[in-house]
């Protein structure tokens, strides 16, 4: 079949990477703030996908998950929400999957789809993301990586 003119398409922005110095993340905690640059959705798309790239120190997990959260920045003028932690976890997006077959320090890959971010206060919003290692029984290594890119739909051309 052929995707006809107006049909309904995905498109996709410029993948940013946005780890910056990323540390080691222990079981059951939050990624820091640290770790992430902030992200300003330039493009004010309403979606987005994301890719991790990770490894785990010593064994690989047998259960668990990576869960990744975020805060919204300058909401009111230049205040932001809280940072994500044990207490606070305000916008939940989603679990990367964890390939439990991969080896210990073998870095695996994966994808996670957020049709709808949180709704932003102002165009071009920013975002703080955290990661957290969510009952893997692991430590995730500091070679970890985070990747975002704008996803939207609209008519074909």
């Amino acid at each position: 079949m052929t995707i006809g003119t107006d049909d309904l398409i995905v498109s996709y922005g410029t993948q940013d990477q946005v780890d910056s110095t990323a540390g080691t993340v222990a079981n059951d905690a939050y990624s820091v703030a640290g770790d992430v640059s902030d992200w300003t959705n330039d493009d004010d798309a309403p979606g987005a996908t994301f890719t991790w790239k990770g490894q785990f120190d010593t064994t690989m997990p047998t259960v668990g998950s990576i869960d990744l959260y975020c805060t919204l920045l300058n909401i009111q003028s230049t205040n932001d929400e809280n940072d994500t932690d044990a207490n606070y976890t305000p916008h939940y997006l989603g679990s990367f999957e964890i390939d439990f077959g991969v080896a210990a320090d073998t870095d695996f890959y994966t994808t996670l789809y957020v049709p709808e971010l949180p709704p932003g206060t102002q165009t071009s919003q920013i975002y703080r993301f955290f990661i957290k290692n969510d009952g893997t029984a692991q430590t995730i290594g500091t070679s970890w990586n985070l990747w975002v890119t704008p996803v939207t739909q609209g008519p074909h051309a």
